[in-house]
């Protein structure tokens, strides 16, 4: 028996994209206007001559070339869950004969996306059994105006997740990715109430954009049986109670395959699971490292940790890369002086505030990443020793920072002697002048490196790749001055889109 999805709701404004032979591909210089006008015209014109009998054998041909361009090495394409062209779901809003098509492949359902918003309760289920024993992902969410916006108070939002999440524990033994994008951290399961089987969840996501407190059903003591099984897990994404909660059950030290450790949202305050403290966070990361050395990325963001440090020998940090955003610098001070050996090899730092980024030491971070209005850029810069610095977002990233780079270098010192290529994206308060100037002073600065001790084995880098996306426009003749003095010179104007 053809299972059909006559009930569901419409999508506003749907759009399909494919390569195929029904839809060319669209050329390269294409605006985005352009390429969204052809797309609209394409799907209102299927839609009349469906309506006329187009035949089914022809519209499941169309469906197999959308779904190729929405997949990759039989993976999905990540997308924003916001989006309205969402294949199915886009295309299964048209009318019923679609549904009919699209319903009968399973494999196109191996995508669910559910706005608390928008889908009906009463499309989970079908949606779930579309995909018949296929593996599937699944995504949890709200609309964006809700998300962004922090001062909503939607009751119904945590007595809705919770009736998505018992229609879905069925299915988790064959769930790959479960993702929850919520309002508020109390409406989202909490991890103590997962004592599932899920032997092929590779991606799960628990993440609010506010934290006000528990999930109502948590209490103060452990669970007496409690046994999560997700042998296969690589990338886990906790809100901060949810990842207290997993401290506390040891769990995520018991993870062999974690890769990717994201913990967000955690005001703090007292709550009868008790607190979060760096010192949990920095464990976990020490163990996963020591004992199965897959463990690759940490990122914070926007926790207030309580800064409480119980282990005197240090923590291995020793990882690929460290991600910090919205994390008060006192605490990303801390991580860094408790760090036993080398630091992560690259070390992103986000803030949305202008906070003072001096006297944060990372002389052992290949690449550090500033991302956001810092203060104080100059200072953060010349104690670090690495080879790629890189600068995103970033206002105060003018002439006088730049001035005060090389103006504060020690003439008789090599300022940062493994520094080779610099990395600015979105940032048009500076001008080539000041980055000319730059280089020639760097330049300089090695050369009376080199001439100083003409034995060393100690690297002197010159500054060799400069990369623009996002910046200020420039002259020709400035464009020439760079790769005149650079081996990898790119610049790409903000205002006119320009590429030198």
């Amino acid at each position: 028996m053809r299972l059909q999805v006559s009930t569901l709701a419409p999508v506003a404004r749907p759009r399909m994209t494919s390569t195929s032979t029904f839809f060319p591909r669209m050329h390269p210089v294409l605006t985005r206007v352009e390429t969204s006008r052809r797309k609209r015209q394409f799907f209102a014109h299927h839609r009349r001559l469906n309506n006329r009998g187009l035949p089914p054998e022809l519209l499941l041909l169309i469906f197999e070339h959308v779904y190729a361009d929405s997949t990759l090495n039989g993976e999905w394409i990540a997308c924003s869950p916001q989006s309205r062209t969402q294949f199915p779901f886009a295309p299964a809003a048209v009318c019923k004969a679609w549904r009919d098509v699209l319903a009968s492949v399973p494999r196109f359902w191996t995508r669910i996306i559910i706005n608390l918003d928008t889908t009906k309760l009463s499309d989970i289920n079908t949606y779930l059994h579309l995909s018949r024993k296929l593996t599937f992902e699944i995504t949890v969410t709200r609309d964006q105006q809700f998300l962004s916006n922090s001062r909503t108070n939607n009751d119904d939002e945590g007595a809705q997740a919770a009736i998505v999440m018992a229609l879905i524990v069925p299915h988790l033994h064959r769930c790959r990715a479960l993702c929850f994008q919520l309002l508020r951290s109390s409406s989202l399961p909490a991890l103590r109430h997962l004592n599932v089987t899920a032997p092929l969840l590779e991606r799960l996501k628990l993440q609010c954009g506010v934290d006000d407190g528990e999930h109502p059903l948590v209490g103060s003591l452990d669970p007496e049986q409690w046994r999560f099984y997700a042998p296969m897990l690589r990338h886990l994404f906790l809100n901060g109670r949810n990842f207290r909660d997993a401290c506390a059950l040891r769990w995520v030290e018991s993870l062999q395959n974690l890769e990717d450790l994201c913990v967000s949202r955690y005001s703090g305050g007292k709550y009868p699971t008790g607190e979060l403290h760096l010192h949990d966070v920095l464990l976990i990361v020490d163990r996963l490292h020591r004992l199965f050395g897959t463990f690759q990325k940490l990122t914070l963001q926007d926790v207030s940790f309580d800064g409480i440090l119980t282990r005197e020998d240090g923590y291995d940090i020793q990882i690929e890369a460290v991600s910090l955003q919205s994390i008060d610098l006192s605490t990303v001070r801390t991580i860094f002086m408790s760090k036993t050996g080398p630091a992560p090899r690259l070390v992103h730092i986000k803030h949305e505030l202008s906070p003072c980024v001096y006297h944060i030491r990372l002389t052992q971070a290949d690449t550090l990443v500033l991302e956001g209005p810092f203060s104080h850029m100059a200072n953060a810069i010349n104690i670090w020793d690495g080879n790629c610095l890189s600068i995103k977002n970033c206002p105060t990233f003018d002439d006088r920072t730049i001035r005060d780079i090389h103006r504060l270098w020690d003439p008789s010192k090599l300022t940062s002697p493994n520094w080779s290529q610099l990395k600015i994206d979105n940032c048009t308060e500076f001008s080539a002048d000041a980055l000319l100037a730059l280089i020639d002073a760097r330049n300089d600065a090695v050369q009376r490196a080199r001439d100083r001790d003409i034995t060393s084995q100690a690297p002197f880098n010159y500054l060799q790749v400069l990369q623009v996306h996002g910046g200020p426009p420039i002259s020709p003749e400035d464009a020439e001055a760079f790769k005149e003095r650079l081996l990898t010179f790119e610049w790409h104007e903000a205002a006119t889109g320009i590429t030198h």
